[in-house]
């Protein structure tokens, strides 16, 4: 008989609830969206095509301990017992740290273990034990600049998120919701109709984006076509223009602000006219955007991975929120907010709180707390000695980091490089041991990451859906394991839920209430919007920072002003590559599934305005060469229409090197972050952000 079990999925921020069918066996027949949840969510097919990945014939298995040369192209693997890989990593790392010192050690925190309760909490309190700094995780690729945002104007982790529900005109950038949901906002009902039913109440979107993705459609919005990397002078131009056709609400600005009147001079050196050629959006376009938000009776503004991952997302993260509060709009019904959620609380959060003493010089963290060190420093400290071993958690940063090439010689050179993940990647495949884990069907869970984001703030315990096969472990456990062995902890904690039973106590909440619960799943009532000004503003004079004296101390804004003149200078036909997500892959992480390597999605092509492609005379289906001063990759042209002029685009997350995964391994596409910048002066300061996106690249047909 066939048992229904409730959980949700655990790939992206929305969290969407499932519901698992189980038969007699006790093997998972099918994934379907819980249409009765109490906050509705209709799972998208990267969730309900999980099951694929669970059933991945090229799962790790057991503990494997490598038996050739890391500097070999492919891994030779002998499996041993747990006993015998947790006793061996145990005393490798124990002697590392003897000798050398606990920096010595660092752990990379990849995107998976972010939606992992238990092994997020551990992977943190994994580095204390061990007592290394030298903490790096995807963050830095994807999202750090939004922490360091929210920690220099409200003195907290306060991630804002849009009112998306309620508002009157939202400007949406760097976002494709329709193929890859909100990011740092956790709402699983389904994107494309939240952002129709916003025209359909007789609001406005506005899609800022390099191209046309598949989000902006009559129903929902049109797209302004921006030139990559140039999101902080459109942003810049819109406050000033508000500022000018006094648009602001100084009311807001007297009683919550400090420093707009600097604020507002940095955006004053950016008007429209000035910023048009370097954007690519008339002037009169800017000034009516700028025209329909004041219009609004409640805006909004929402910047994601596409504005982050260029080479200002810090500022483009700081002007989005400063434009919303500056208007009024911080607060307010349809506006920006900070929903309430699990142990509503927001400790202040000072920026820059923690260095590490390297051969590079000092290293900041971004804040004092998880956000890490920059990844780009990895293999450099590596060469240089600093880092003897490596901890990679559910990461890959082979093919989602930057300098694929620099990484693996520096990953040959260390004297251990420990893999705790469910695949034999192309990390995996570059480690000593390589420790098989659970995936989201085999663990116990709550919707952690959520908390303090979701429109209806809820939070959803999961049983396992099915107990772990073969010798997988949960990754709370791996860690703790060697931790004890290694004599670095001496808790007691036996089901990994401490840290979380910690943070459910402060709602009077359990893991047995919660399993109580219909869906088990406890729904908080949220507070008033503007109980953000109360619980968020932990600068010690409880005010908005406008113009954060961080980011005056680190140059941020002469450093904006040198791009510009730089971009300002550029030829007409130069190229920027730009990040394309698409329904077929995810980050790295769902490439051996054959259902999304089939057709056209076999592979990563160039998308190429055919203007552009006319240009270098190259054709669709043409192999070329793309390249920059980094590096050179080649793969094939797609010519696509919805690209504006200069911006090309590829899908990251493929590449060679992941041996066992015979699926990926047979088409393995072309790694473009070959091409990121991969030198410590292309970091971004403050936020560590890796210059990612909107980076230049050239093109020449080959053959």
């Amino acid at each position: 008989m066939t048992k229904q079990v409730k959980t949700f999925c655990r790939i992206c921020d929305p969290a969407c609830p499932l519901t698992a069918s189980v038969d007699d066996s006790g093997s998972i027949t099918q994934l379907e969206p819980d249409r009765e949840h109490p906050v509705g969510g209709i799972a998208c097919h990267k969730g309900l095509s999980y099951l694929d990945l669970h059933r991945d014939q090229d799962r790790l298995n057991a503990p494997l301990r490598r038996e050739n040369a890391k500097g070999d192209a492919a891994g030779i693997f002998e499996e041993v017992s747990w006993d015998t890989a947790t006793r061996e990593c145990a005393e490798r790392l124990r002697a590392i740290i003897s000798e050398h010192g606990p920096n010595a050690v660092a752990i990379y925190s990849g995107n998976p273990g972010v939606y992992n309760a238990r092994g997020m909490t551990y992977g943190g309190a994994f580095s204390k034990m061990l007592g290394t700094s030298m903490m790096f995780s995807a963050n830095t690729q994807d999202m750090s600049n939004r922490m360091v945002a929210a920690a220099g104007l409200y003195g907290s982790l306060s991630i804002m998120t849009p009112d998306l529900v309620n508002t009157d005109y939202l400007i949406c950038m760097g976002s494709n919701p329709r193929v890859s949901k909100w990011t740092v906002f956790s709402t699983p009902n389904d994107s494309g109709r939240t952002m129709e039913a916003v025209k359909q109440r007789g609001g406005k979107i506005c899609f800022v984006n390099p191209r046309v993705t598949e989000s902006s459609t009559p129903e929902t919005g049109e797209t302004l076509l921006i030139k990559p990397g140039a999101d902080v002078y459109f942003l810049a131009a819109v406050l000033h223009e508000l500022n000018v056709t006094g648009a602001l609400d100084q009311e807001v600005i007297a009683r919550w602000g400090v420093g707009m009147e600097e604020a507002l001079a940095f955006a004053s050196q950016y008007p429209a006219e000035r910023v048009q050629g370097v954007t690519g959006i008339a002037a009169s376009e800017i000034k009516a955007v700028a025209a329909d938000f004041r219009a609004a009776g409640a805006a909004t503004i929402y910047v994601s991975v596409g504005v982050n991952q260029g080479r200002q997302g810090l500022l483009a993260a700081w002007l989005a929120d400063l434009i919303v509060f500056a208007t009024g709009n911080l607060g307010k019904r349809g506006g920006m907010y900070k929903p309430t959620g699990l142990a509503d609380f927001y400790p202040p959060m000072p920026i820059d709180s923690i260095s590490v003493d390297t051969s590079l010089g000092e290293l900041r963290y971004t804040m004092g707390g998880p956000a890490p060190l920059p990844t780009i420093a990895l293999a450099e400290l590596i060469n240089n000695g600093d880092i003897k071993a490596l901890v990679s958690l559910a990461g890959n940063p082979l093919l989602s980091a930057a300098g694929e090439d620099q990484l693996r010689e520096a990953f040959s050179k260390l004297e251990l490089l420990i893999a705790v993940d469910i695949q034999r990647n192309a990390t995996a495949e570059a480690s000593d041991y390589v420790l098989p884990a659970t995936d989201f069907l085999e663990r116990a869970d709550i919707n952690f990451v959520a908390k303090g984001l979701q429109p209806i703030p809820y939070v959803q315990y999961t049983d396992p859906v099915v107990q772990p096969a073969h010798e997988r472990r949960d990754d709370w456990r791996i860690l703790t394991d060697i931790a004890r062995e290694m004599g670095a902890y001496q808790g007691e904690d036996p089901d990994g839920w401490g840290i979380v039973n910690q943070m459910l106590a402060m709602d009077e909440l359990s893991i047995d209430d919660l399993k109580a619960m219909p869906h088990q799943t406890k729904i908080f009532e949220n507070t008033p919007h503007d109980d953000l000004f109360k619980k968020c503003l932990k600068h010690a004079d409880g005010k908005v920072h406008c113009f954060p004296p961080e980011f005056v101390g680190a140059g941020i804004f002469e450093r904006s002003e040198a791009i510009f003149q730089e971009l300002d200078l550029e030829p007409d036909n130069a190229l920027k590559m730009i990040s394309m997500r698409t329904a077929y892959m995810h980050n790295s992480w769902m490439s051996n599934l054959k259902k999304f390597r089939r057709g056209a999605q076999s592979t990563n092509p160039l998308h190429l305005n055919p203007g552009d492609a006319a240009q270098r005379e190259v054709a669709d289906g043409d192999k070329v060469r793309v390249f920059n001063q980094y590096g050179s990759i080649e793969t094939r042209v797609r010519l696509d229409e919805s690209l504006r002029p200069g911006a090309v685009a590829m899908t990251h997350g493929y590449g060679g090197g992941r041996g066992a995964m015979r699926i990926a391994e047979a088409n393995p596409g072309a790694n473009p972050n070959k091409l990121v910048p991969n030198t410590m002066d292309t970091v971004e300061p403050l936020s560590n952000m890796s210059w990612i996106g909107a980076y230049p690249v050239e093109v020449e047909k080959v053959g």
